[in-house]
């Protein structure tokens, strides 16, 4: 993909991992050993014949298959080696390429605080609209997985009405995944032909990727399985998430934990290879741990980072992007927990280099959307990029011809090498307040919140995107009625 932008993306010069070569490697072959060992329950039986055709153990009565390691890494060769997550328009293209970490907007919460009324409530097509609007004009963001689920729309029509809400208002790639049969995924297909001006123009620049998930631990249900099937046929994509939650799903250790959700990764791409080879896979996980005295997901935890970064490492290590789960927080509002837990659940995915980080936007673990919070996770997502970049070090960047120049006891204000550089070797905040306290007090003294709600205003009432084809309306109105129907 020579000279493909690589539009709103964090370049990763100073990579953190938190795996040793020696751990990548036990790693690899404790999650092959599942593979082999334990098994994973296949239910589609599409599946299940292309697994035994192609050598696999299959017991029938647990349905659990077990997969030889060959087969797997074989399979993991077969795989798009190069994975564009296109825009709508151009200049939106994603490259998932190891080296740029894409925010990504986190989907399928249940619940949004209405922005005007400050009520919060179950979630509507138009906060579907609004938040892809307001993620579409952020600086930071590069991919829309539409952040919550229109609960407002008959049952059977919602994955029409979130695409739809979606496409109106981003130009950027849409991952979806509330298309979860086959009758969804055909839709899907649909719509996205009608924006694109064809099928076969889609398939070309799939501007739409599908998200299929294990049930952990090591389950693959067949609903989801066979839409996945369909949803690769059709030229999307396939990010294959998986949930293994340390102490619940999977082991307690998060080291076992990752090792099962490599393992159903594994399983998934194994499948969608058989049935289409060359496929673009994206592994894709969320890994929070059961709080043991809570009894609910600690979201926001330190360790949602680690196992997104350690599940990113293995994920690269067999050749593949990683969308990992990030900027997560059990906090109920946009408070100093949500800012804290947020910073730790993302800092560390992207410090490994993860291709996406899901989740900004998004209260109470992922289940209520704020249009404030998008406006502040992606500063912070700005502020972890700064980290990322690291320092350069070049004749230009140790300057020693300007510091000769200006000389002892001199400022380097007025120097034009500081004009030319410091927008991009200093971090610009749009939200942060760096005034003094009479400068912010005579402003309004306005918190971060009340700030964050003034860039949501200004958005709302400054940004534009380009506008759908005609057959867009014509194609949803058709599967509308006959849905309904």
């Amino acid at each position: 993909m020579e000279g493909m932008q690589v539009a709103n993306s964090i370049p990763i010069r100073c990579r953190r991992n938190v795996l040793s070569s020696d751990g990548v490697q036990r790693m690899k072959y404790a999650s092959l050993e599942i593979l082999e060992r334990t098994g994973v329950i296949i239910k589609s039986k599409r599946a299940q014949k292309l697994l035994v055709d192609a050598g696999c153990d299959f017991d029938e009565k647990s349905a659990t298959v077990r997969f030889p390691p060959s087969l797997v890494e074989e399979c993991a060769r077969k795989r798009k080696r190069s994975v564009t997550f296109h825009g709508r328009t151009h200049r939106h293209n994603a490259r998932l390429d190891g080296d740029h970490v894409h925010i990504c907007s986190d989907g399928n919460g249940t619940m949004a605080m209405d922005f005007d009324t400050r009520q919060r409530r179950s979630s509507q097509k138009k906060d579907v609209a609004n938040a892809a609007f307001v993620s579409d004009a952020l600086k930071g963001h590069g991919v829309n997985w539409p952040s919550v689920t229109s609960q407002d729309v008959p049952d059977g029509t919602r994955h029409i009405h979130d695409l739809q809400a979606s496409l109106e208002n981003t130009e950027k790639h849409i991952t979806l995944a509330t298309n979860t049969t086959e009758s969804e995924v055909e839709d899907v297909l649909a719509i996205a032909a009608a924006a694109a001006g064809g099928s076969e123009e889609f398939a070309k620049s799939p501007f739409v990727s599908s998200i299929h998930t294990s049930s952990s631990p090591l389950v693959i249900d067949a609903e989801g399985m066979d839409a996945g099937f369909t949803a690769a046929d059709g030229g999307m994509p396939i990010c294959f998430y998986v949930m293994p939650g340390p102490g619940a799903t999977g082991p307690v250790t998060l080291a076992g934990a990752v090792a099962v959700g490599v393992a159903e990764s594994l399983a998934g791409n194994t499948i969608i290879q058989l049935h289409r080879p060359g496929t673009a896979f994206v592994f894709s996980c969320g890994m929070a741990v059961l709080d043991m005295k809570a009894s609910t997901r600690a979201g926001g935890g330190p360790e949602h980072g680690l196992t997104s970064a350690a599940y990113t490492q293995m994920a690269h290590h067999f050749g593949f992007p990683a969308l990992a789960g990030g900027f997560v927080t059990t906090s109920k509002e946009p408070d100093e927990q949500a800012a804290y837990e947020k910073f730790a659940s993302s800092a560390t995915p992207i410090l490994a280099g993860a291709d996406l980080i899901a989740g900004i936007g998004l209260l109470e673990d992922c289940r209520t959307v704020w249009l404030e919070q998008m406006v502040i996770d992606d500063e912070i997502s700005r502020i972890i990029g700064r980290m990322a970049e690291g320092i350069e070090v070049s004749d230009d960047t140790l300057a020693l011809d300007v510091i000769d120049a200006v000389g002892p006891g001199k400022d380097f204000l007025g120097v034009r090498h500081t004009m030319n550089r410091f927008r991009e070797e200093h971090f610009m905040p749009i939200l942060s307040d760096r005034s003094s306290w009479d400068s912010w007090t005579a402003r309004g003294a306005k918190t971060m919140l009340q700030r964050a709600g003034d860039e949501v205003r200004r958005i709302m009432k400054e940004h534009t995107v380009e506008p759908l084809r005609d057959e867009v309306e014509e194609t949803v109105g058709a599967l509308l009625k006959k849905r309904s129907g």
